[in-house]
């Protein structure tokens, strides 16, 4: 005699596909406060890796969940946890001067995915000026924010110039990492 017996799972496939994207959302927000940790302390805002993660995430989890993880991480140290720069944290972090680039995180991660997403198969060139476009945003924002406090020309000597040489050493290897991704995805 056999018997059969007819088992549910305990986690839908639904639900399990939820789970997968909140951990990558949850990954991807630890990865960003890991960047943030290497630090140059510049005045009045540091030099980190945080746009290299934000340029890695948009391009390896899309623009809507990098934006997720870079709202994550803004609310991680929202709450007090140590995850920025120099592991600081602080709850009124808008009114620091480096709010504006934390709060064009969300936005410019969200921009490179999309852009990226956009063609189905990214060239180089396209992947670069995706990440520009990413840039720009932060750049942007930062700028405008930075000159509540200092004068257009002071945002520029202090809020961009000292951040232009590495900015281009982390778009040049975003983009060779993330053309290497994308051959490797669609494979």
């Amino acid at each position: 005699m056999e018997v059969y017996i007819e088992t549910t799972p305990v986690i839908s496939d639904k639900s399990r596909a939820q789970l997968w994207i909140a951990t990558q959302i949850l990954l991807g927000s630890l990865f960003l406060a890991a960047c943030a940790q290497i630090s140059i302390p510049l005045y009045p805002v540091p030099l980190t890796l945080q746009t290299f993660g934000i340029f890695i995430l948009a391009i390896m989890q899309g623009g809507k969940r990098a934006a997720w993880s870079t709202l994550l991480y803004l609310g991680f140290f929202s709450l007090g946890l140590p995850f920025l720069a120099g592991g600081n944290s602080h709850q009124l972090w808008w009114l620091l001067p480096q709010a504006g680039y934390l709060a064009s995180f969300p936005i410019a991660a969200f921009v490179i995915g999309k852009m990226v997403a956009v063609r189905e198969k990214p060239s180089p060139l396209w992947i670069v000026a995706s990440i520009l476009s990413g840039q720009f945003i932060v750049y942007f924002l930062g700028i405008i924010v930075l000159m509540r406090i200092l004068s257009f020309e002071q945002s520029i000597m202090v809020g961009l110039l000292p951040f232009l040489p590495l900015a281009g050493v982390k778009l040049l290897l975003a983009a060779s990492f993330s053309g290497a991704w994308l051959r490797w995805k669609r494979k």
